[in-house]
């Protein structure tokens, strides 16, 4: 079975020159009010826009008749990102503080050089008149990609043009297609939480019972959000709004790059099992159904469960390893050992009243998950399986002590 991946690789515009910034700036500000005559329609339909703006705003727009579909393309998935958050915010129509340009294969072309300032030179057309060719740097890990693509590994789509703090940034997104795994032999079932980021444990088709599970913790990320929730309500107190902004962005780059190594951990994790599937949760109205204290649900708000699930599912594609999500009803209260589902789960620890199994409460719900999968595959019996033998503790990014933890 084939699937198509995508990921983007970021690189920065190196010391370009005046001329070159003003035609940019002056192209993001066209941008703007193009994607924002565009919402004006409150369409989601790109056949009407098409129809009833394209060729008025080639008269109204200075731009590049590409551009001009790609501001399209983006005001339809504002909106329709605005129409499915409707009932959270107040406004009626969405309100439009900054855009990227994003360019297609028709606006931009992308070549290495042997230029000594930098190898790698992306040209872009802003108009009829005015072309801009810019020099780009990579950090290690992002030129190694970017080799690949120019090999024909990867496919190029299209670039984001993004200006952040006064600097220009280029967002390449790329694709290839990869050959998953068609008949897995091991179910990797995850469950993520605060507590505990991740926890994961593996199911084997010809050995049922679960082993090897395996935590990454979340007291780095609590640290983070702590801190920085500290520093915010400072500045609140003395009106710094700019500089919330700018620790808030911050905060979101530390974090983020947490999660992209437990992503590739996690990863890791189910390459050392035979033909592995990952197993996550559906996280649809995660964040309505919370009922807890107040203090707790802005706490769970401020975590980007579905954010990890992203990077572990493309990490996993790339290396031939499917994604699924099920409905996760009961997971965290039902006993994987009997079956019995209880009413609540209180601490860290889950107690089954019917079997008296005391377990890890993210593993049990891990293997839950995984068994969820296990059953509707077919393998094997369907009797309640035996306790696991083992199960590893590890810190964030997985370069923590291991430590046994009790099964039973």
């Amino acid at each position: 079975m084939k699937k198509e991946v995508q990921l983007t690789v970021v690189g920065k515009v190196f010391k370009p020159n005046k001329r070159k910034i003003s035609a940019l700036n002056r192209c993001l500000e066209e941008y703007f009010k193009l994607v924002n005559w565009y919402l004006s329609f409150n369409s989601t339909s790109k056949t009407f826009l098409h129809r009833n703006g394209y060729e008025k705003a080639k008269q109204l727009f200075n731009l590049n008749t590409a551009l001009i579909q790609t501001a399209r393309d983006k005001a339809v998935e504002i909106l329709k990102s605005f129409n499915e958050k409707r009932k959270k915010v107040k406004s009626e129509k969405p309100k439009l503080k900054r855009i990227s340009i994003r360019f297609d294969k028709r606006c931009y072309s992308f070549a290495k050089t042997t230029n000594v300032l930098t190898p790698y030179w992306l040209t872009l057309s802003l108009n009829r008149r005015t072309r801009i060719s810019l020099p780009i740097k990579f950090g290690k890990r992002q030129q190694e990609i970017i080799e690949e693509a120019l090999q024909g590994k990867w496919q190029f789509c299209t670039v984001e043009m993004v200006k952040r703090n006064g600097k220009w940034y280029a967002h390449f997104v790329l694709k290839k297609e990869v050959e998953l795994i068609d008949e897995p032999e091991t179910v990797i079932g995850i469950d993520l939480g605060e507590w505990n980021v991740a926890t994961a444990v593996a199911v084997s088709k010809q050995i049922p019972k679960p082993t090897r599970g395996q935590f990454w913790s979340g007291a780095k990320i609590r640290y983070i959000r702590g801190k920085y929730s500290h520093i915010r309500r400072s500045l609140q107190r003395k009106k710094r709004i700019d500089l919330i902004r700018r620790i808030g962005r911050k905060e979101g780059r530390i974090v983020n790059q947490i999660l992209h190594t437990i992503a590739k951990d996690v990863v890791e994790y189910a390459k050392q099992f035979p033909k592995p599937i990952i197993v996550m949760e559906k996280l649809k109205n995660i964040r309505e159904n919370m009922n807890g204290s107040a203090k707790l649900n802005r706490r769970l708000h401020a975590w980007s469960f579905r954010k990890l699930q992203t990077y572990i599912e493309y990490k996993a594609n790339l290396e031939g390893i499917s994604v699924v999500y099920i409905n996760p009803k009961n997971s965290s209260k039902r006993c994987h050992r009997c079956g019995h589902v209880t009413r609540k789960v209180d601490d860290r620890e889950f107690r089954c009243p019917k079997c008296g199994l005391r377990y890890n409460r993210d593993l049990n719900a891990a293997i839950n998950l995984a068994h969820a999968l296990t059953r509707g595959m077919g393998w094997g019996s369907r009797e309640p399986p035996e306790l696991p033998h083992e199960a590893l503790a590890v810190k964030a990014g997985g370069t923590g002590e291991a430590l046994p933890l009790r099964a039973g």
